[in-house]
């Protein structure tokens, strides 16, 4: 009651023309945040195609966690994914034997564009390629844009 007597008062001198107007962005806005906004979050998900697994990677300082050489199934959420450019970091595991020889780390970085994305794409998939090479694609989820799927796995989304 307090507060319905505190927005009367309020607005008393408003005109209704203004508070509708007032009314009317305030749903625009969130109309075009919840329902036409491109997102910016997303989750990271990795596939190595190389024969030494990966200690440790980020995309735009979000951590993706490990994985094994020529393995997949990193994940990491919730992450913010924005600009035009990502920049791929990461480093390549080494076995204790190799750190006592004075095997130096081997730290690797590429900035590439960031791919097209749709409404519906969650995942950001990242997969490393011999020769240290990255690319990165959307998706909406876990299967990688860069893989073959049947039409079973298709219909099931």
């Amino acid at each position: 009651m307090l507060v319905r007597w505190m927005m009367r008062r309020a607005l008393r001198d408003v005109p209704v023309w203004v508070q509708v107007a007032g009314v009317a962005a305030l749903l625009a806005y969130i109309g075009w945040y919840n329902f036409l906004r491109m997102p910016t979050g997303g989750i990271l998900t990795a596939h190595s195609e190389i024969d030494r697994p990966i200690y440790s990677y980020w995309v735009n300082d979000n951590w993706g966690g490990n994985l094994g050489a020529y393995g997949g199934g990193s994940t990491t959420c919730c992450w913010s994914f924005e600009g035009d450019t990502a920049e791929v970091v990461w480093i390549l595991s080494m076995s204790r034997a190799q750190q006592e020889q004075g095997m130096e780390q081997e730290r690797h970085s590429m900035t590439l564009p960031m791919p097209e994305r749709t409404r519906e794409d969650r995942y950001l998939h990242v997969h490393f390629l011999p020769d240290n090479q990255v690319k990165l694609g959307w998706s909406p989820d876990l299967f990688s844009p860069y893989e073959e799927r049947s039409d079973q796995e298709r219909e099931a989304r």
